[in-house]
């Protein structure tokens, strides 16, 4: 039978195979730097100024404003890293695209195989978990921050963590389960302070399912405080390493002045907008408005804890100037939430055990439901493969080049950064969240084609997105030049294709492909993935 197991080493095979050949970029070059420090150095000081309104910590250096976890899980990688320069100093940079991603491919591959249990914790089937985990997995954006060295990779993992613990708490209480609570808390908040905002939200929750059971209330209480404090003193020594505080994280010094978004507006765009909607990053979640409903029905529990842990970080980055999380691959700041999201549509999969003698929707009603999640997984899929196809930030650039020769070099004199460079501020994200004309997922689409085609920056420009609306000829050169498509094994098959052919072939067969389709051949009555604790 398929396990937790088999998903993960099924994920890790697929995510090796589809890995990246860019270094670290942008917001995940601090803390990949940070770790290189601290594995050569034990500092976790670093060179680079980053944001570029970053203040100077202790001792005059720059340090990461990134949380701990977030700059811990890269330390294996910068261990290799020093390891592997120390045999072949004229490759490293090479290594760095292979090393800074060795902690988000492993952890990206573990959230779909958590998420398997999760379910079946839940009381779906082995049929149902294998379905969620597999649309998790390949038809969201997980796919595509799993190669990406930035941090929302990990606060996926320990919000699912941290769900399912809350959830845990209020079926069990119990010291230990709460002990469990307050520790996946803890590794949230260490993900990023931000996170800190979903607690009130659980213990409302914890307070609702306990009811009038004082005395286990009480016991959740001690036991969640006893795991959380850990985590705090972690956090506080980390701020006083840094900025010679415990209570200074240094995330609110660089911020000031960017929480006065209009929240409906924040909320238009990462659910709506043409260049930047969940929806259209992840299109299985369109599944989910059809399976809320039964969501409610089956579990109200499950669906309040999502609603009172989401919904205020959601509403939290509305308020932010930078609500996108550009530059990045769709709503950066809704990565988080995608496996919670993605709870109604298993649902749709079939009735739970417990459920499975109730009368199931009509033959050609349920086939066109099935047929419908088969289209938006397909879609999904799609998606991130474009997404994979290229670093973010090579049509990011194209688009800005192509912006300032058409609409103009905007005039950021204004911005909440100002005088310092704002290559997220609205002036210079615009196209690429509010224009069709330089949607990323047609811009990759268009790329890719004419990168496989091998044509000339003037024969791409020629059907570019922006084609549609003006006849001038936009030069795009430089930054159309710099995009490369971003897949190891294009980029290693010139020096040693054998070798790559080898490799690809082992990730392939290591897939355990047996339980995985014998999973998905299962009837909708089998039993859960896991045994379900009576609550």
């Amino acid at each position: 039978m398929l396990g937790g197991a088999d998903v993960f080493v099924g994920f890790t095979c697929l995510y090796l195979l589809t890995a990246g050949r860019s270094p670290p970029f942008g917001d995940a070059r601090p803390m990949w730097e940070a770790a290189e420090s601290l594995a050569r150095h034990g500092s976790l000081a670093i060179e680079m100024r980053w944001p570029v309104n970053a203040p100077a910590g202790v001792g005059g250096h720059y340090y990461p404003v990134a949380a701990l976890l977030a700059v811990l899980i890269h330390f294996p990688g910068a261990l290799l890293q020093r390891l592997l320069t120390s045999v072949a100093p004229g490759r490293a940079p090479q290594f760095i695209a292979i090393t800074s991603q060795l902690a988000p491919v492993l952890i990206g591959a573990a959230i779909p195989a958590l998420f398997f249990r999760v379910l079946g914790r839940l009381g779906h089937g082995v049929r149902q978990a294998a379905l969620g985990a597999l649309l998790l997995g390949t038809g969201t954006s997980l796919w595509v921050y799993a190669h990406r060295p930035y941090s929302e990779i990990l606060q996926a993992a320990c919000f699912l963590l941290f769900l399912d613990a809350l959830i845990q708490a209020g079926e069990r209480p119990s010291r230990r389960t709460a002990l469990w609570f307050g520790a996946t808390a803890a590794l949230l908040v260490n993900t990023k302070n931000v996170y800190f905002a979903c607690l009130p939200g659980a213990a409302a929750y914890l307070f609702w399912r306990l009811g009038s059971q004082r005395g286990a209330r009480k016991e959740v209480v001690i036991g969640a405080v006893l795991g959380l404090l850990p985590g705090l003193v972690a956090l506080g020594l980390y701020n006083h390493l840094r900025w010679g505080s415990v209570f200074d994280s240094g995330y609110g010094r660089v911020t000031v002045g960017f929480w006065r978004e209009n929240v409906f507006t924040g909320l238009w765009g990462q659910l709506l907008s043409p260049g930047k909607s969940v929806f259209l990053y992840s299109p299985p979640l369109l599944a989910a408005l059809a399976g809320v409903g039964l969501l409610w029905r089956r579990r109200r529990h499950v669906a309040v804890a999502v609603v009172a842990t989401v919904v205020p970080v959601a509403l939290l980055y509305c308020r932010y100037l930078f609500w996108s999380g550009d530059w990045a691959w769709g709503p950066r700041y809704l990565v988080f939430a995608l496996p919670a999201l993605l709870l109604p549509v298993v649902e749709l999969f079939g009735p739970p055990q417990e459920d499975a003698a109730a009368p199931a929707p009509g033959g050609h009603r349920r086939r066109a439901g099935q047929l419908a999640v088969g289209a938006l997984w397909i879609a999904g899929v799609v998606v991130q493969l474009l997404g994979n196809a290229f670093y973010w930030d090579d049509f990011i650039n194209v688009s800005r080049q192509a912006q300032h020769a058409w609409l103009g070099r905007p005039d950021v004199s204004g911005t909440a950064l100002a005088p310092a460079p704002c290559f997220s501020c609205f002036e210079e994200v615009y196209p690429v969240q509010w224009l069709p004309a330089m949607q990323p997922i047609a811009g990759h689409w268009w790329l890719l084609h004419h990168k496989l085609t091998g044509d000339d920056w003037q024969a791409a420009e020629a059907d570019a997105g922006w084609k549609r609306y003006t006849s001038r000829t936009l030069n795009i050169a430089e930054s159309y030049r710099g995009a490369e498509i971003d897949w190891w094994p294009l980029g290693a098959a010139s020096s040693g294709g054998l070798a790559v052919a080898l490799i690809a072939g082992l990730l392939l067969l290591a897939i355990p492909l047996r339980p995985w389709l014998a999973a998905l051949r299962t009837g909708t009555g089998e039993k859960s993935a896991q045994p379900r604790r009576e609550q």
